[in-house]
């Protein structure tokens, strides 16, 4: 990376952390319910220009037992220039469950995902507590359901009421233990706090917020994601995606931008094998037919 893009980096990244933090603490927050121990999780997931692994991801998520535990899927496109935008209109048009947020403005991925939020906190304020969704379930556009029950799990983990938050519970020299951020869950209730961090611009974007949610005693638990089996992250998408279509961005220098799926055995493979399952939905001719199968799976 040059010198030029990384100071651009950290510019962007203390500016938006101070920016999100005080417009959290001053502004009026959305009314969200207590949690009451039925779980309905909100998708939330963020494209720029990876059209083709949110599809995939898409499609794996049908696999799932217990679908109607995701009442919400909020796609914020991030000003994609892979040709995907039609499509992605056309879905969500087509499937009631699934709510398009465009973002052409500073199309960091914490933004991304704030303004997914906000949209979300609009969208289900007028609803009965029982209509809306509870838990945001967050991750990149390139991961892959591979457990079946994953759904199940999470939501039993969270129907406990012992815990604010699951993900893949990382421990290094950090006082808190930092998740892996590309897939992880968080009731909507907890995060409105105003104590708790907003997702901020940051190398691991989540991190601040998991931290406030330790200092503040909430219980984190640790669900191991990838290396328990239940989705496969295939990572640096995004990296590759600002390398090919945004000149501009200060990730279209960074020379690391090979998928590494989270070092999970045989991970390249397992991988290759979903995208051979849904092969001829995968094609860029076939998306009217991809649309019918994904509204007739979430419907």
């Amino acid at each position: 990376m040059s010198l030029f893009a990384n100071l651009q980096r950290k510019i962007g990244q203390r500016l938006d952390q101070i920016f999100s933090v005080i417009q959290k603490k001053i502004f009026p927050i959305a009314k969200i319910p207590d949690f009451d121990g039925d779980c309905r999780f909100a998708l939330l997931t963020v494209n720029f220009s990876t059209t083709h692994f949110l599809k995939l991801m898409l499609l794996t998520l049908c696999q799932q037992n217990n679908l109607q535990k995701i009442t919400r899927i909020v796609i914020v496109d991030n000003d994609s220039r892979d040709g995907g935008l039609d499509f992605l209109r056309n879905l969500s048009k087509s499937i009631s469950r699934i709510e398009l947020v465009e973002n052409r403005w500073i199309r960091t991925h914490a933004r991304g995902l704030r303004k997914g939020i906000y949209h979300l906190n609009k969208l289900e304020s007028s609803l009965e507590k029982q209509l809306q969704s509870n838990v945001l379930m967050i991750c990149d556009t390139d991961i892959i359901f591979r457990n079946s029950d994953t759904i199940t799990e999470l939501a039993e983990i969270f129907n406990s009421k012992k815990y604010a938050f699951a993900g893949e519970l990382r421990y290094s020299s950090n006082i808190c233990p930092q998740a892996q951020a590309s897939f992880l869950c968080l009731r909507r209730d907890i995060y409105n706090h105003k104590e708790i961090s907003p997702i901020v611009n940051h190398g691991s974007p989540a991190y601040p917020m998991q931290k406030s949610l330790w200092e503040n005693k909430y219980q984190l638990y640790d669900f191991r994601s990838n290396s328990g089996g239940y989705i496969l992250h295939r990572g640096r998408s995004g990296v590759a995606a600002a390398g090919k279509h945004y000149s501009t961005s200060s990730y279209s220098s960074e020379k690391n931008n090979k998928p590494h799926f989270m070092a999970v055995e045989n991970g390249e493979q397992i991988w290759k094998d979903a995208e051979n399952q849904f092969a001829e939905l995968l094609l860029p001719e076939n998306e009217s037919e991809l649309i019918k199968y994904l509204k007739n799976k979430l419907s």
